[in-house]
């Protein structure tokens, strides 16, 4: 048993072998079971301390006074923005306040709703565009390009620039591009941006980017260097994390036994089977917090300006809340997931979200009569996203 239990403490959740390898789940099985507060080493040798039940992912997640997001929430001190203003995601109250509500209300179901038959015609074009009865790439050929264009557009991107956007956010969630590469994705981006804004400053239209540029905020309007880092962790939550629900969502439908005949038989499902989907994949893996004074932290004292990582995929997995919490099922009752997170940085595009994952599986139900997996998937080298690099599979109508 102390061989046991030294060897789990002893594990490097920054290895990222252990997520390109699909070893990851039966890792924070293990860490929940035995070691639920993990001291593991850090970059810089600062260590953090890594939750993986969701009882106290949840609570941590909760307590936005103690446990702050302002010093960052890479498990590095860095932030995707820079060293400028915050993005909404790395504030705290009340700055996060003044700057989530502009978001919020650009992000309304009742707005999004009204472009569901554009979403619609998005979709439809790119499943009859994929090759019929041959393999192909899911994720190049609909992963990808659902959230880009249905993004981009809600965003108020045109097309000659919605490639360009989503490469640059890419590199910025890269957890192994170098920091001078990352960097001048960074200036692009915020070169972009200050056009956009000063676009829809001139012609305001029905998109977020006119929104948040001439929202009434009752005081002062967002700074260019806000609206920087505005623009860009929606762009980068935007495109990422939608992509790696439609993947792994869909392998996990595909390859779990009887899934996809409950799901045709009973359309009505499709709900539930997308918050199964967000349960199952858990896009953004962990995301990191920052005591904010010295606290028992389940067991564990730790000190002010400790890290602390929530594991969001770990915590969506947990046995002790969710009944058989390794099968994938699309009627699961009760589904209490942190596939968007918890407490006040609950995902603001989380509607979207759902929304575009709805029309697709509607329309690929619709569409296609026969897919088969033609190889699993790759999961990309990242212990941030759970990403996926390719997805083979073959369909036809």
């Amino acid at each position: 048993m102390t061989n046991a239990l030294t060897d789990i403490r002893s594990v490097d959740l920054l290895d990222l072998d252990h997520y390109t390898s699909k070893a990851d789940h039966a890792l924070f099985r293990r860490l929940r079971n035995d070691d639920p507060v993990h001291f593991n080493e850090g970059p810089d040798g600062i260590g953090f301390y890594a939750l993986t039940r969701y009882d106290h992912v949840s609570a941590i997640g909760r307590d936005h006074l103690r446990f702050i997001n302002g010093k960052g929430t890479q498990i590095r001190d860095k932030r995707a923005e820079g060293h400028g203003a915050p993005s909404v995601h790395n504030a705290d109250q009340p700055l996060h306040a003044r700057l989530r509500a502009p978001g919020v209300g650009a992000f309304r179901r009742s707005l999004l709703e009204r472009r569901e038959g554009r979403i619609r015609e998005i979709v439809r074009d790119l499943i009859d565009a994929t090759p019929k009865d041959e393999p192909f790439d899911f994720v190049e050929k609909i992963a990808v390009t659902i959230p880009m264009i249905v993004f981009a557009e809600v965003l108020g991107v045109p097309q000659s620039r919605q490639v360009d956007l989503v490469n640059w956010a890419n590199t910025m969630s890269d957890v192994s591009a170098p920091d001078v590469i990352q960097a001048d994705a960074r200036h692009h981006l915020f070169d972009y941006f200050r056009e956009l804004a000063a676009e829809k400053r001139a012609h305001p239209g029905d998109d977020i980017a006119s929104a948040l540029v001439n929202a009434d905020l009752g005081a002062e309007p967002l700074t260019k260097e806000e609206l920087d880092a505005y623009f860009m962790v929606l762009t980068v939550a935007g495109n990422e994390t939608t992509r790696f629900l439609l993947t792994g969502g869909l392998e996990a439908l595909l390859t779990s036994p009887g899934q996809l005949d409950q799901l045709r038989s009973d359309p009505g499902l499709i709900p539930s089977a997308i918050e199964e989907m967000a349960r199952w994949v858990s896009p953004v893996l962990q995301m990191r917090r920052t005591a904010t004074e010295d606290v028992d932290l389940f067991g564990t004292p730790i000190k002010a300006g400790d890290k602390v990582v929530l594991y969001f995929a770990s915590a969506n997995r947990d046995e002790r809340v969710f009944e058989d919490a390794g099968q994938f099922m699309v009627d699961r009752k009760g589904n209490r997931h942190l596939g968007f997170g918890v407490g006040a940085h609950f995902c603001m595009g989380a509607h979207l979200a759902r929304l575009e994952a709805k029309i697709f599986l509607e329309e690929f139900i619709r569409d296609i009569r026969d897919v088969h997996v033609v190889s699993p998937s790759t999961r990309a080298r990242s212990n941030w996203f759970t990403g996926y690099d390719n997805l083979m599979l073959r369909w036809s109508r």
